[in-house]
């Protein structure tokens, strides 16, 4: 059945293939599109679509994804098969503009948008279109479609590292001879835990070894967070030694209606003994459930500072606390943490969640994700 969208599109077809001659040339071309805004209440109509012949590429929100699939379905970019359209609507939902991106996209355009793969062969690199940095405008500026534009590029940046890993992986299913890289910066999500276009927002960025001294490899950090799988205590952890199981864990006990003085007792850097040992080792167990079920991407990077610049910026560019856009569902287990900078940010981080993020650093991101 036809959407609202797709009716709308369907009757803008004539003035958009006009349009394209102008597009194809080179000069970016203009369509008004005030009518669209009736169609629904959105703080921001921002939304992308390339198309390459009768092929969607890339696209996000649901508005412009229709898009897309109008333009496509009716065949009007085979004139130009070498050329890739990129259709931008305007963060107040008057303007279509038209261009040519830089190349085609094969990758799907939703981070896991099928279903979860298991570890398997590394894809064939792709060269991935980016827009051009030299057009990239500052967050300074304040405008919500330029940090929207940002954050559908992030997320075409982990879809495109997807594809180049042979998909996710979960820690349950991970052990360290899974070709992990030294260092890294790994991108957590959660089963239901969703943006507004369907795909999967990430709920956690961490790294490791950002001290002079840490000799902590990725592998290592990862092992960590996911607890053991054998001998003593199996399917248990530490989460002394885990800032994210300490996060989930505590959030676990509050949902849970646990004692208050289990809270008290996980929270404390010491080890309990007695009986709060053993409510704390069930406690555990679910935290490596929890955490083992999550689906991670990971990135190599090698340098210390540069893990730091990454792991920075990308959860200062998702926090809520500093603008992102995508909320957590009603659902989400985070809002049970006891600390308010978890609640707040929809991110399972406490650090860099009130930090402003540079632009410029997705560019730097684009270019680690390539080297797969």
């Amino acid at each position: 059945m036809a959407s609202k969208y797709d009716v709308y599109w369907a009757d803008q077809l004539d003035r958009i293939c006009t349009e394209l001659q102008a597009a194809a040339a080179g000069t970016p071309a203009v369509v008004v599109v005030p009518e669209l805004r009736h169609l629904g209440a959105r703080q921001s109509w921002y939304g992308v679509a390339e198309v390459h012949r009768r092929e969607v590429v890339r696209s996000s929100m649901a508005h412009a994804t229709s898009l897309g699939k109008m333009v496509a379905g009716s065949g009007i970019c085979e004139r130009w098969p070498d050329n890739t359209f990129r259709f931008t609507i305007s963060a107040d939902g008057r303007v279509l503009t038209i261009t040519t991106a830089e190349e085609p996209r094969t990758w799907p355009a939703k981070m896991y948008s099928q279903h979860d793969l298991a570890p398997g062969p590394e894809a064939q690199p792709l060269q991935s279109a980016r827009r051009a940095t030299s057009s990239r405008r500052s967050y300074a500026s304040g405008q919500a479609d330029d940090r929207q534009a940002d954050i559908d590029e992030f997320y075409l940046l982990l879809d495109d590292l997807a594809r180049r890993l042979g998909g996710p992986r979960r820690l349950r299913d991970c052990d360290g001879r899974s070709g992990w890289p030294r260092q890294g910066v790994y991108f957590f999500c959660e089963d239901g835990e969703v943006r507004a276009d369907g795909s999967r927002r990430a709920v956690r960025v961490g790294t490791h070894a950002l001290t002079a001294t840490s000799m902590t490899t990725l592998w290592g950090r990862l092992r960590q967070h996911r607890g053991r799988l054998a001998g003593r205590n199996s399917g248990g952890g530490n989460h002394r030694a885990s800032m994210f199981r300490r996060h989930v864990g505590a959030a676990l006990i509050r949902r849970n209606n646990l004692p208050d003085g289990l809270l008290v007792s996980w929270l404390d850097r010491h080890r309990p003994a007695g009986e709060r040992a053993s409510q704390e080792a069930q406690v555990e167990v679910q935290v490596s459930r929890y955490i083992g079920a999550m689906p991670f991407l990971w990135l190599a990077v090698p340098g210390r500072a540069e893990r730091g610049y990454v792991e920075r910026n990308s959860i200062a560019l998702l926090s809520r606390l500093t603008g992102g856009l995508d909320l957590p569902t009603a659902t989400w287990l985070g809002h049970y943490a006891p600390r308010p900078e978890i609640r707040n940010s929809g991110l399972w981080n406490i650090d860099h969640i009130n930090d402003r993020y540079e632009p410029e650093f997705l560019r730097r991101l684009s270019q680690l994700v390539d080297q797969y």
